[in-house]
């Protein structure tokens, strides 16, 4: 009776500490009545008074980096009351933290609860506790900066809201929460109104001028460079017109020489205004040296498009319901951002508030940063070809130096590794060979540090490379085949199935016919195309059935663009009995069928004697075990015909890379030792 008593003081006190903290907040919006996301009346009255409670600070020690929004986060700010709804919530909280700013302990309970019944993943929550006016975390949220200790830092200003001091508030909070250091810049701003790359170029609407009357426009450039390390600051005019002049209800960096800009027909009241700011972004030059890549997104209705959050390696649009419009959105982020996986979502959004002003990114104060300036122009051949750049632990962490990698492809052959080798001041360096002329060259930067923190340039690494050519025409095509003959011995009334490569070394693409299919021997596939640089397989079946004892021979012949290519091919029958009888005393792999295969293949293998040491094992090339499919403690195998599925997944049930794998036969049992090896080729 104690015990039931005590729980339910427990609940009331909690009930009641919960409805005081609704009751301030309540309190808290009755005093406020104007907190929309526009800048009220009574607060434009207050503009002079932005600063009065706003405490300015040194900048950080240079040189200062300023995180872009598509760079590593380890989690993703919002807040409670909430602004977006669960579906979202849940989707971010799968791969990251989300901190949810409350009032109190009671406001966190309840929004628990909340999480709990609607499909959050609370392991990946957390809580600031916090007085807070709206819901705008990317307006009010904290800038985030690296100093010259490689260290991350917030970056604090006067938010443009001066009825919204919690708000204002949040960054002091958020350097607490996380222990980092903070820095007070004195210079009106706000989020939405805010980009940047990542390498010391940003843009905002022009905006940011006449909220700081008291600022030159050099000052404002002096602010952005001393605390942010922003050198290139593009303040443009608000090409849409309204009352927000927020630069993310029109445009995006997706990348650091990629920019989205929304795009309406030519009757919308602001086409000219929003083409003139699409030409000033094309003629501008990126940190790689470059013109931008600038990609449109459809809005004749005002869409709000633009105004997404990149969160790692996906993509949250805010979508409206209409099919149409919102299929075409996604996929512009899908063909601008390959690799990522864009998801839309549903909510209250307005052309100038949506799913980026509600959100706000958390810097991962530990990511694994790579600067590089990439190859991007026609490089001369015969020359070896340098690819530098900057590899920065900001975990502190030693990076493996075994990992520090550049893959690199030549036209659409296969990815091959360079080890980096360290240069100095955490500067690393590795060299292509050089190449023919002609040869298109794509390629990635790979680091792996010891707190297990992983990056590649690009962010994205292999689904979008860097890419170069080398200078002159390419070579003509050119076909080299492995093996180049064929020799087997099968018993009658066996199938077995082999592999021949096809890769073409030359520049240009090719096309190709096969020819040599027999009663015994069948060829899939007998023609195709081979772009430059690209491989292709063949396979092979060789079909005994019914044949007598003897030898037999044909010739495969090869035909493309140059040339006829000729692959001898000899069987011998070592006999020509039916059925199993000929494999009675013989322990080994019949065949692997389908091979090469996708999505599984079945192993099938004969053991002569009754056996308990068996075992069938997938390798990779390294001579890595892949997957156990058969092992010597799993029992005694009668002898016999066996078969084994492999679903192309390894000991951890995890869908395993196309390429080549060795199936390991291995019997040893009665005194005997039986190995078999066979290649197994996954494509997809």
């Amino acid at each position: 009776m104690k015990k039931v008593i005590l729980i339910g003081l427990f609940l009331i006190f909690n009930i009641l500490l919960f409805a005081d903290g609704i009751e301030q907040e309540n309190n808290r919006l009755k005093e406020n009545p104007f907190l929309g996301h526009w800048l009220s009346y009574e607060e434009s009255q207050l503009q002079v008074d932005l600063r009065r409670d706003f405490y300015p600070t040194d900048p950080p020690i240079g040189p200062v980096r300023n995180i872009a929004e598509f760079e590593p986060m380890e989690g993703v700010l919002i807040r409670y009351p909430f602004g977006i709804n669960h579906n979202l919530i849940a989707a971010m909280s799968q791969e990251t933290i989300v901190t949810t700013i409350v009032l109190n302990q009671p406001q966190m309970n309840y929004v628990i609860g909340y999480y709990n019944s609607n499909g959050v993943n609370t392991a990946n929550c957390n809580f600031l506790l916090a007085p807070s006016d709206s819901w705008w975390t990317r307006d009010y949220g904290p800038w985030y900066v690296v100093d010259g200790n490689n260290e991350v830092g917030i970056v604090n200003f006067p938010y443009n809201r001066p009825q919204r001091p919690n708000d204002n508030d949040i960054p002091i909070a958020m350097a607490n929460f996380l222990g980092i250091d903070l820095y007070g810049m004195d210079l009106i701003h706000t989020g939405g109104n805010y980009m940047t790359d990542g390498m010391g170029i940003s843009a905002s609407s022009d905006l940011v001028i006449s909220e700081n009357p008291g600022l030159t426009v050099t000052q404002i450039d002096q602010f952005v460079l001393d605390y942010l390390g922003v050198e290139t600051y593009h303040k443009v005019p608000d090409p849409n017109g309204t009352y927000i002049d927020h630069i993310d209800c029109w445009g995006k960096f997706l990348d650091i020489d990629k920019i989205l800009i929304r795009e309406v027909p030519p009757t919308h009241s602001q086409y000219d205004e929003i083409e003139a700011t699409v030409a000033y972004f094309e003629a501008q030059t990126s940190s790689y040296g470059t013109p931008y890549e600038v990609y449109r997104v459809n809005t004749p209705g005002d869409q709000p498009y633009t105004n997404s959050l990149i969160l790692n390696n996906r993509v949250f649009v805010p979508i409206t319901g209409n099919a149409t419009y919102d299929n075409a959105a996604l996929q512009v982020y899908e063909d601008a951002m390959p690799g990522y996986e864009v998801l839309g979502f549903t909510g209250d959004w307005y052309s100038t508030d949506a799913l980026h002003c509600r959100t706000k990114g958390t810097a991962d104060r530990n990511m694994l940063y790579i600067r590089h300036i990439p190859i991007l122009q026609e490089i001369p051949a015969g020359e070896d070809i340098d690819i530098a750049a900057q590899i920065v632990p900001y975990s502190g962490e030693p990076l493996y130096a075994d990992s520090l990698i550049v893959k690199y492809k030549i036209n659409y052959g296969n990815y091959n590794s360079l080890v980096m080798q360290p240069t100095g001041n955490d500067n690393y360096i590795a060299s292509i060979p050089a190449l023919d002329p002609g040869c298109e060259i794509f390629y990635y930067i790979h680091a792996v540090d010891e707190s297990g923190n992983n990056s590649n340039h690009p962010i994205i690494g292999e689904p979008d490379p860097h890419t170069f050519t080398v200078e002159g025409n390419p070579l003509p095509a050119e076909l080299v085949v492995d093996p180049v003959s064929f020799t087997l011995e099968m018993s009658a009334n066996e199938i077995t199935v082999d592999i021949m490569e096809l890769t073409n070394v030359g520049g240009m693409s090719m096309d190709y016919n096969i020819t040599g299919s027999t009663e015994w021997l069948s060829l899939d596939p007998v023609s195709g195309t081979l772009l430059a640089g690209a491989s292709t397989n063949i396979e092979l079946t060789f079909d005994t059935t019914d044949m007598t004892q003897g030898e037999y021979t044909t010739d495969i012949i090869i035909s493309d663009n140059r040339e006829e290519t000729i692959i001898p091919v000899t069987l011998t029958v070592t006999g020509s009995n039916t059925g199993e009888d000929l494999l009675i005393n013989t322990t080994q792999i019949l065949s692997i069928y389908p091979n090469p295969f996708n999505p599984s293949t079945t192993i099938s293998f004969f053991i002569a004697e009754n056996a308990e040491n068996a075992k069938l094992v997938i390798y990779n090339l390294k001579g890595q075990k892949v997957k156990q499919l058969l092992s010597k403690s799993a029992g005694q195998l009668s002898a016999g015909k066996h078969s084994v599925v492999w679903d192309g997944k390894d000991d951890n049930n995890k869908p395993v890379s196309s390429g080549i794998y060795f199936a390991v036969f291995d019997v040893d049992d009665h005194g005997s030792d039986y190995t078999s090896v066979k290649k197994v080729i996954l494509l997809k």
